[in-house]
C-alpha cells in the first residue's frame, strides 16, 4: 500500500493544507458577506422608497382634494393613491413584524423584521401615524365616486401628517444605511483578518520567492517612474486610443493645459474634439481614424490626410474675453502581436507658429503693397500726387464731419449715404486717373458698403460704424503715402522746382496731366472693351488756382468714366455706324477774364438716350409711367444727375452706381456753376460747365439740348 510521507515537505504540506482550509473559510464568509450586503442593500432600498411613496401619497391626495380636475385624471389619481398606499402599507408592516413586501416589477420580496430597538421604535411611531390614516385613505379610494367632501379631507389629513412621516422613513433610511455600512465593516474586518491569515501563510509558503518577485517589482517600479517622468517633463500633449476611440487612463502633464480640461480620461475622443471643430471636420475625422485602425493600409500613405493637423479653438467662452488657440494633432499606430490595438496621439499648441506665419505673410503683404504703392508714386508726377493728396484730404474730412452730424429721420440718413457716397466716388476717379490703384480699390469697397446702406429702408445710427471705420483706414492709407513721400524725399536729399508754363503752351497734348487722362481712359476703355484717344485744348492746369484745378481734374475724371462706359460704342458697333474704330473724347479748357472757368467735354458716341433714362427712372422707382411719359426730353435728361441714377444694368468698379455725375452736379454747385448738354442720338454728347470765380453753394442749372 502506498503511503504518503511528506518529509521534509512536511511544514509545506501543513502550510498547504492550512492555506487550502482559509480558503474554503473565506469562500464560505464571501457567501454569508454576499447574503448579507444583499439583505442590507434590500431594506435600504425599500426604506427610501418608503419616502418617495410619500411624496407620491401626498400629491395624489392633493389631486384628489381639488374639485377641478377632470372626472378621467381624478379616478387616476384616486388608482395611484390606493396602490401606493397599499404598497407603503405593506413594507412598514413587513419592516415592523416581517413578511412579504411588494418589490421590483411588483414581485414578491420577503423581508425579516427589523429588530434594532432604534428601527422598532420609528416603526413604532410611524405605525400610531401609519394606521388611522391608510384606513381613511382606503374609505375614500374604495369608492366608487368619492364625496368631495370626504377627498378633501382626506388631503387634509395627509398634509398633516405628511411631514412626521417623512421625518420618520428618512431617519429609517438613515439607521437602515448606518446598520448595513456597520454590517459591511464588521464582515469586510472579519474577511480582512482572514485574508491577513491566509497571506501570512502564503507568504511562509512562498517564501524563497520573495527575493525574485522584489526584483521584479524594484525594475516595474523604475519603469514607471521613468514613464512618470516622460510624461510630466515631455511639452507635448500624449495620450493613447483604443478602436472604440476612447482616451487611456495615462496621458502627459501638458495635455490638461493645452486642451484646457482635466476632464478627459476615459472619455470619447469625438465628443472631447466637437466643440472644437465643425460637422464635416469631425465626420473627416472618423473616417481617418478607421483608416490608422485597418491593417491593410500604409500609414505614411494616410500621413498627410489627417483633418486635425491644425484646429483652430476658443478658450475662455463665458468667462471674459475668448482667446483663439491652434492645435496639432497627430496620430501613430501602436501594434501588440502585430495586430494595431492603439493610436498614440500627440497634441501640440502651435498658436506661436501660426501666429508667426500669419504675421510673416501680413508683413509680405503690406511690403507688397508699399513696393506697388512705391511704384505708382514714383510713376506720378510730384505736382499731380500733391494735388490728389489735398484733394484726399479735404474729402475725407469732409465725410468724417458728415458721419459725426447726428441725423434722426430717415431721409436725413439717406441723404447722409448719398453725400458720402459722391466724395467717395469723387476721390476713387482721381485716385484710378492718376493710377492710384490699392488707393482706388479700397475706395470701391467703401462704394460697396455706401451701396448696400442705399438699398436699406431702416437706416440707424448704428449701421454707419462699418463707414467710419473704412473711413478710418482711408485715412491711414492717405498717410502712409505721405510718410513714402517724405522718406523719398529724405532718401533724395533734393528739391525739384518745375519751370512755370505758359498758359497756351502749343504742347498742351504732351502735358503730364493730359497723359494722365489718356491712360486713364485707355484703361478704362480695356475693361469695357473699347478704344478711345483724348484730345485737350487748353491751359496747363498749374497756371491756374488751386481750388479751380482741384475741380477741374475731379470733373474731368468723372466725365472720361462717364463717357467711356455709357458713350463710346464698341469697335465692332462703330465700324457699322461709319465711325473710326476708336471714340474721341474732346476737352476744352479757357479761363475768362473776371476769373471763371469755361470747361466743354465731348465724345462722338451713341449720345444720351432719352428712352433709357426714363425706362430707368420707372425701374428705380424714380418715376411712375405716367409722369415718365409727361415729362419733356429736357426734364428727363437731367435725372442722370440725381444720386444713384444709372441707366446701366451692372454694377463694377467704372459705373452702375449712379454717383459719378451727382459727383459732378456737386462740384459745379460748389463752384457756383452751371451745366448745359447737348446731345444727338448716335453722332456726340456735349457737357458744357461754367465755374463762376466765387464759391456760390447754388444749385446748377441743367440745361439739356438735342440737336436733332
Amino acid at each position: 500500500m502506498l503511503r504518503f510521507n511528506p518529509g521534509k515537505y512536511r511544514a509545506l504540506s501543513f502550510a498547504v493544507a492550512l492555506f487550502l482550509i482559509m480558503q474554503a473559510g473565506l469562500l464560505a464568509l464571501d457567501f454569508v458577506v454576499s447574503a448579507q450586503i444583499r439583505k442590507d442593500a434590500t431594506y435600504e432600498r425599500l426604506a427610501s422608497r418608503q419616502t418617495l411613496m410619500l411624496q407620491v401619497i401626498y400629491e395624489s391626495a392633493l389631486h384628489v382634494g381639488e374639485g377641478s380636475l377632470p372626472a378621467g385624471l381624478r379616478e387616476e389619481q384616486i388608482k395611484l393613491l390606493d396602490r401606493t398606499a397599499t404598497i407603503f402599507d405593506r413594507t412598514l408592516t413587513a419592516f415592523a413584524q416581517g413578511g412579504n413586501a411588494i418589490g421590483k416589477r411588483d414581485k414578491e420580496v420577503h423581508v425579516d423584521a427589523i429588530d434594532t430597538p432604534q428601527a422598532q421604535a420609528l416603526l413604532l411611531e410611524a405605525k400610531a401615524l401609519w394606521v388611522p390614516l391608510v384606513e381613511t385613505i382606503h374609505g375614500v379610494t374604495r369608492q366608487t365616486t368619492p364625496p368631495e367632501n370626504e377627498a378633501r379631507e382626506l388631503a387634509l389629513r395627509v398634509i398633516e401628517a405628511q411631514p412626521d412621516l417623512l421625518r420618520l422613513m428618512t431617519r429609517l433610511a438613515v439607521l437602515m444605511d448606518e446598520t448595513a455600512e456597520k454590517n459591511a465593516t464588521t464582515l469586510n474586518q472579519a474577511k480582512i483578518a482572514t485574508l491577513v491569515l491566509a497571506a501570512i501563510n502564503f507568504l511562509v509558503i512562498l517564501f524563497y520567492l520573495i527575493a525574485h518577485l522584489r526584483r521584479n517589482d524594484q525594475a516595474l517600479e523604475r519603469a514607471q517612474k521613468e514613464t512618470a517622468d516622460i510624461l510630466r517633463t515631455t511639452q507635448e500633449g500624449l495620450f493613447l486610443l483604443d478602436t472604440q476611440h476612447t482616451i487611456g487612463t495615462q496621458h502627459s502633464r501638458v495635455l490638461e493645459g493645452i486642451l484646457g480640461t482635466g476632464e478627459f480620461t476615459g472619455a470619447n475622443f469625438f465628443t472631447l474634439l466637437q466643440p472644437m471643430v465643425t460637422e464635416k471636420t469631425l465626420a473627416t475625422a472618423r473616417e481617418y481614424l478607421d483608416l490608422l485602425f485597418k491593417h491593410d493600409v500604409k500609414e505614411k500613405l494616410v500621413t498627410d490626410l489627417n483633418p486635425l493637423n491644425c484646429v483652430q479653438i476658443l478658450y475662455g467662452q463665458g468667462s471674459g474675453k475668448p482667446e483663439t488657440r491652434y492645435l496639432e494633432f497627430g496620430f501613430n499606430r501602436v501594434r501588440e502581436a502585430g495586430r494595431i490595438t492603439q493610436l498614440l496621439v500627440t497634441v501640440n499648441d502651435i498658436t506661436q507658429r501660426i501666429n508667426l506665419e500669419r504675421s510673416l505673410k501680413e508683413t509680405e503683404a503690406r511690403t507688397r503693397d508699399q513696393i506697388a504703392m512705391l511704384i505708382e508714386i514714383l510713376q506720378i508726377e510730384p505736382a499731380a500726387l500733391q494735388q490728389f493728396l489735398r484733394t484726399a484730404r479735404e474729402g475725407l474730412q469732409n465725410m468724417n464731419e458728415l458721419l459725426q452730424r447726428q441725423e434722426t429721420g430717415l431721409e436725413a440718413r439717406g441723404s447722409k449715404v448719398h453725400a458720402l457716397f459722391r466724395q467717395s466716388h469723387r476721390i476713387k476717379g482721381d485716385a484710378a486717373a492718376l493710377g492710384l490703384q490699392n488707393i482706388a480699390v479700397a475706395f470701391e469697397r467703401l462704394e460697396d458698403t455706401l451701396t448696400g446702406m442705399h438699398e436699406r429702408h431702416n437706416l440707424t445710427g448704428e449701421d454707419f460704424l462699418p463707414i467710419t471705420v473704412q473711413v478710418k483706414g482711408l485715412y491711414e492709407q492717405i498717410e502712409a503715402i505721405e510718410a513714402l513721400i517724405t522718406q523719398i524725399s529724405q532718401a533724395r536729399g533734393i528739391v525739384t522746382v518745375e519751370p512755370s508754363r505758359e498758359q497756351h503752351s502749343p504742347g498742351a497734348g504732351q502735358l503730364p496731366f493730359v497723359q494722365r487722362w489718356r491712360n486713364f481712359a485707355a484703361e478704362i476703355a480695356a475693361r469695357q472693351g473699347n478704344v478711345v484717344d483724348l484730345a485737350y485744348n487748353g491751359p496747363d492746369l498749374d497756371t491756374l488756382p488751386v481750388a479751380v484745378q482741384d475741380a477741374v481734374t475731379t470733373l474731368v475724371n468723372q466725365f472720361i468714366r462717364n463717357a467711356v462706359v455709357h458713350g463710346v460704342e464698341p469697335p465692332d458697333e462703330r465700324k457699322r455706324l461709319n465711325k473710326p474704330e476708336a471714340g474721341r473724347l474732346s476737352i476744352y479748357l479757357s479761363q475768362r477774364d473776371d476769373g471763371g472757368i469755361d470747361l466743354g467735354f465731348r465724345d462722338d458716341g451713341r449720345g444720351i438716350s432719352v428712352e433709357r433714362i426714363r425706362r430707368a427712372a420707372i425701374d428705380k422707382g424714380r418715376l411712375t409711367p405716367e409722369e415718365a411719359a409727361a415729362w419733356e426730353p429736357r426734364r428727363i435728361i437731367g435725372l442722370i444727375f440725381e444720386p444713384g441714377m444709372s441707366t446701366r444694368q451692372s454694377i463694377d468698379g467704372d459705373a452702375g452706381r449712379g454717383a459719378g455725375l451727382d459727383a459732378v452736379r456737386e462740384i459745379v454747385a460748389r463752384m457756383g456753376g452751371n451745366i448745359r448738354i447737348g446731345t444727338t442720338t448716335n453722332e456726340y454728347c456735349h457737357f458744357r460747365i461754367t465755374l463762376a470765380p466765387p464759391a456760390v453753394a447754388t444749385t446748377p442749372e441743367v440745361v439739356a439740348g438735342d440737336a436733332s
